[in-house]
């Protein structure tokens, strides 16, 4: 079986929940107010709890993990770079141009890359996990703080980052790294009351994480709003090009250029793939740049990687 249908395979069920959640605002099953709450449990609960397991349970951790940040910063960089000169040809208005440019950058590595990771290459689940926190979350959140300075007239961004130095996923990653490195004394190893103990815990914490998917899906499906962009079809164009195509061949080269190869960088090829991240457009209102224009990329950018996605990675295997 080739590549390409087996994406699409993987892809399918994500889809079909985010149809499921919009189809259930429809028939007002689900309502806009309820997606706080289903983000809520995925960002303070669930997603953490995914995050320590897959930590806890991955293998020995490859060298080359550690330049997978790096050759994603390096990647955001230049496609952010690419992206304001383009809104600058097209006069875009500051706060569109600050929007343009967190939608075009900033991908779903985690909500939508984690699922994909598990389905298509469960065994760089580790790798996923640091490129989500360190080579995009982390990023995100401090471009956020600036832009929204820059063009939005927000504040100072000391406060939204902090926010993520004290969120339960970042100090999930920090926990589950730093447990890896605790050697338990073989003599409480063998203690069968603390392997029981242990196995209690992690079986806890995979039924937490299994929650991770369907519910961050659905509230996508809730959230959407198809007809945000309409009327600004250059712009969208310019944050969707840059996205879904700018920033997985740059990020290719980049890791071509530091020796990173095989799954590793298939795996780091598919994050940088991911459509834009709900949480851009969500950190686009809250600095004052567009939100509605921000949600309705990340509606369009993920119909499109449906096709972006596989064609990219049977292209640069």
């Amino acid at each position: 079986m080739s590549l390409f249908p087996t994406i699409l395979t993987a892809l399918a069920p994500p889809f079909l929940l985010i149809l499921l959640g919009h189809a259930l605002k429809r028939l007002r099953v689900l309502h806009p107010a309820h997606v706080p709450i289903l983000n809520g449990l995925v960002i303070n609960v669930t997603l953490p709890a995914l995050v320590v397991l897959g930590l806890l349970r991955a293998p020995a951790l490859s060298p080359h993990l550690a330049l997978l940040p790096p050759a994603m910063i390096a990647a955001e960089i230049a496609v952010m770079g690419l992206a304001f000169g383009a809104g600058k040809l097209l006069r875009l208005p500051a706060p569109l141009l600050g929007a343009v440019l967190m939608t075009g950058v900033f991908g779903n590595t985690g909500f939508i890359g984690y699922p994909l990771t598990l389905a298509l290459l469960p065994k760089q689940f580790p790798a996923t996990i640091i490129l989500d926190q360190f080579g995009m979350t982390v990023p995100m959140y401090l471009a956020a703080a600036l832009l929204g300075a820059k063009f939005g007239g927000a504040g100072g961004g000391r406060e939204a980052i902090g926010r993520f130095l004290r969120s339960p996923i970042f100090l999930s990653a920090v926990v589950g790294l730093t447990l890896r490195q605790i050697p338990m004394p073989p003599n409480l190893a063998a203690l069968p009351i603390l392997r029981e103990m242990g196995a209690a815990l992690l079986k806890c914490l995979e039924y937490l994480g299994q929650g991770t998917t369907p519910l961050v899906l659905l509230a996508l499906g809730v959230a959407l709003r198809p007809g945000a962009v309409r009327g600004r079809t250059a712009p969208l164009l310019v944050a969707c090009g840059c996205k879904l195509l700018l920033c997985p061949v740059i990020f290719w080269g980049v890791c071509r250029l530091l020796g990173v190869g095989g799954e590793v960088r298939m795996d780091g090829v598919l994050e940088a793939a991911m459509p834009t991240a709900v949480m851009a457009s969500v950190l686009s209102g809250q600095n004052d740049l567009e939100g509605d224009f921000a949600v309705g990329v990340v509606f369009v950018s993920t119909v499109l990687s449906a096709i972006t996605v596989p064609l990219l990675l049977t292209l640069l295997r």
